[in-house]
């Protein structure tokens, strides 16, 4: 069996074993059909079967979970710097600097690319707690730490106000000699110009906010693309249907763009003139729709051609 068939077929015989006490007569079904019927060793009936929990645990993978739960952190942060400064989802960024609790991340490299997808920036770049992007403060959270550390508190304090803390991989710091954990401090990080950034217990996110030409247009290629398939949704058009498309006032950096959105939208003529106000053909009337980008409003139309799709 293929691994991912392979690994359907447990994911699957888990859900109903779980669900079973719930939903006894589906997942009997179910269990008969694609259980029972393929492993004959196993119990005849799901409600004859063990509770899953000891099965699935030799597939738990720790380690990637925590990795998982700081990548969706990392994207969670970014996502509010990039609400913060008032930039749009599809509004691609140069870079954004990861500092990472511990400074290690399980299958790194796919999981900087999820990132990456899922902030919609062009490079991940991972930083120490040395980087120079951020200027660093650090208030000791005195409900916290006051029963520990009371004689030691003043210390604590004068050496936060004086900036003297020395920070380690695990988000922990030391302050006048103390060593405090990651949730006993808060980090106050202020941004150098052109960025913007974010803490959390020792995972520090920091953004570009600097937009070139390049990145704008290629933002605005993205809102076009979105505004070409709502326009194809209104015009009751198929998935699969070919569209003739008109786009008129669009700038010369997003112009660049317009094969990759021809691709995407199932273009196959592309104008870049106005449409014709009234014109109709034998698939069907051209549908028109005006699209406010960063560079201006712009005028798209479009109808399917005769023939295509189903």
């Amino acid at each position: 069996m293929f691994a991912p068939v392979a690994t359907l077929h447990a994911a699957l015989a888990t859900l109903v074993e779980t669900m079973a006490p719930i939903l006894p007569f589906v997942t009997e079904t179910i269990y008969q059909n694609l259980i029972a019927s393929v492993v004959p060793a196993l119990p005849d009936s799901v409600h004859l079967a063990p509770w899953p929990a000891d099965s699935m645990a030799t597939f738990r993978d720790e380690s990637l979970e925590r990795a998982m739960a700081t990548v969706r952190q990392a994207v969670e942060l970014a996502r509010v710097l990039r609400s913060q400064a008032g930039i749009r989802t599809r509004q691609p960024l140069a870079r954004l600097w990861l500092a990472l609790p511990g400074g290690e991340l399980a299958d790194r490299d796919a999981l900087l690319a999820l990132v990456r997808e899922e902030v919609n920036v062009r490079e991940v770049i991972l930083i120490g707690d040395e980087s120079d992007l951020v200027e660093r403060r650090v208030k000791p959270l005195l409900p916290r730490i006051g029963k520990k550390h009371g004689a030691a508190i003043p210390a604590i304090m004068a050496a936060a106000r004086e900036n003297a803390v020395d920070y380690h991989a695990d988000g922990s710091v030391t302050l006048g000699g103390v060593t405090l954990a990651a949730d006993e401090v808060e980090i106050l990080a202020s941004p150098r110009p052109g960025t913007a950034v974010a803490h959390d217990e020792g995972l520090v996110v920091v953004i570009d906010t600097e937009l070139t030409d390049d990145l704008r247009a290629e933002g605005d290629a993205r809102e076009l693309q979105r505004a070409i398939q709502d326009l194809r949704k209104d015009a009751g058009l198929a998935l699969d249907d070919r569209i003739e498309l008109w786009i008129a006032g669009i700038g010369s950096g997003v112009d660049v763009h317009l094969d990759a959105v021809a691709t995407e939208t199932l273009a196959d003529r592309i104008h870049r003139v106005p449409a014709p106000a009234a014109a109709t053909g034998d698939a069907g009337d051209v549908t028109h729709a005006s699209v406010d980008l960063g560079s201006g409003a712009v005028a798209v139309a479009l109808r399917r051609i005769d023939g295509a799709g189903g």
